[in-house]
């Protein structure tokens, strides 16, 4: 016979003192069990004693356990391990660890023990906790899209799927939206390079995502809830596949915006990069004889200036620290010839899109050669019909040409010239 831990016993805790300490934490008059919720949850009260046994106590104890569990669930035939089996196995482990964790296991239901054949094997709830922790383990570094669209498909294709699948995976699309839309607004260049790094670590589930809720949505035999899900997902995927163009739109406006030091080279973000990587006392050398203390102003709110100070000082991320010395200042070469870029790639776009009669889709228009004259094409369009001067009378005749561009929520696909997909859009004559 083998021991171990079901299900049969579910319902609400029993009576005594893990009752009366359950009511502490409720208001008044307030019965736990008529929450919902949290009266859904005591019903798998025996289901989620397998995690509590899995990682109560210390950090130690808790890598021993998924470590014993892991190499128990790895091995599939045969799928049970006798006492001496697991003694070599686990011959790294002192006796008296790998029997406390046997122990622990067994008793949380995680491992049964059959006396018949002396042996131990995994049970259904320790496979479900392992496998958990894998997927989690996994995804670590796909801000959570990976995972939560996993099960989302998961669910699918078994039949299980609900609306809670949904809710998170929505949920974290928004969160991360939010993120990435504050990257931009922030007009920090560390930020939005930071924001693109971690978009393009996820850009490849944001597509696989894409397609799987396309699937769903055409499933008849989706309840109206979570089909209204589904739809809100497959739209925050769309606003999210747009943000490829608007972190170059804003990093060539803040290239624009950035001043050289004359001809030297040096820019203000070298000048800044620079000064962040010193440490506090040279700083304070260079501002000996510099800065003077001002006299505090009676009209500002000290409470206020000391929460800002303490954003700047403590909450506000910093750039990390590397290896970075500023480049060497040359001498600005004594003559009239202005610095002129070369903009042989502007002229060829100025004169394909100046030629344009009609409506031309983006996708036919912008690929060129590779991807990096592609997203350059592809940025500058975005600019046509911005207001301003540009510092560049080429630049400013370009954005300042007749031109109308929409852009439309779907992504299509190109397959060429070193780009696999764009944002569907069309380029037109103004008055057409």
């Amino acid at each position: 016979m083998s021991e171990s831990i079901s299900e049969s016993g579910k319902g609400p805790l029993p009576e005594g003192e893990d009752t009366e300490i359950l009511d502490a934490c409720f208001a008044p008059g307030i019965e736990p069990d008529d929450i919902a919720p949290f009266w859904a949850l005591r019903q798998k009260t025996l289901t989620l004693r397998a995690f509590v046994t899995l990682f109560r106590g210390s950090e130690t104890d808790v890598l021993l356990r998924l470590l014993v569990l892991s190499e128990m669930v790895s091995r599939v035939d045969p799928p049970w391990w006798g006492m001496g089996e697991l003694r070599h196995a686990f011959g790294y482990l002192s006796g008296t660890a790998l029997e406390t964790v046997l122990k622990r296991l067994r008793d949380g239901g995680l491992i049964s023990y059959d006396r018949e054949t002396n042996s131990y094997s995994v049970t259904t709830p320790g496979q479900k906790v392992q496998s958990a922790v894998n997927l989690f383990l996994k995804n670590e570094e796909d801000e959570g899209i990976g995972m939560l669209t996993g099960l989302v498909y998961a669910g699918e294709v078994a039949g299980t799927l609900g609306k809670e699948e949904f809710e998170h995976l929505l949920y974290r699309l928004n969160q991360l939206e939010k993120e990435m839309i504050g990257a931009v607004e922030s007009m920090s260049e560390h930020r939005i390079l930071k924001a693109r790094e971690r978009y393009q670590s996820i850009w490849k589930y944001i597509e696989k995502g894409t397609d799987i809720i396309k699937k769903i949505t055409r499933n008849t035999e989706l309840d109206r809830a979570s089909h209204k899900l589904a739809q809100q997902i497959g739209h925050a995927q769309s606003r999210l596949a747009k943000f490829t163009s608007i972190f170059q739109r804003a990093l060539n406006d803040m290239d624009r915006q950035r001043i050289h030091l004359g001809n030297s080279g040096v820019s203000t973000s070298d000048l800044n990069r620079y000064l962040m990587n010193l440490d506090s006392n040279t700083l304070i050398e260079l501002l000996d004889d510099v800065v003077g203390v001002p006299v505090m102003p009676a009209f500002l709110l000290s409470d206020i200036v000391a929460d800002i100070a303490e954003y700047e000082l403590i909450d506000r991320e910093r750039q990390s620290p590397e290896d970075w010395i500023l480049p060497e200042i040359i001498e600005s070469p004594p003559t009239d010839e202005s610095f002129s870029d070369d903009l042989a790639l502007l002229e060829t776009l100025h004169s394909e899109v100046s030629s344009i009669d009609g409506e031309k889709s983006l996708a036919e228009l912008v690929p060129k050669r590779n991807y990096e004259e592609s997203v350059y094409r592809l940025s500058m369009i975005s600019l046509i019909g911005a207001k301003g001067e540009y510092g560049n009378s080429q630049v400013t005749g370009f954005i300042n040409l007749p031109l109308r561009i929409d852009f439309n929520d779907g992504i299509e696909t190109v397959m060429r010239e070193g780009v696999k997909t764009i944002s569907e859009g069309t380029i037109s004559r103004k008055g057409q």
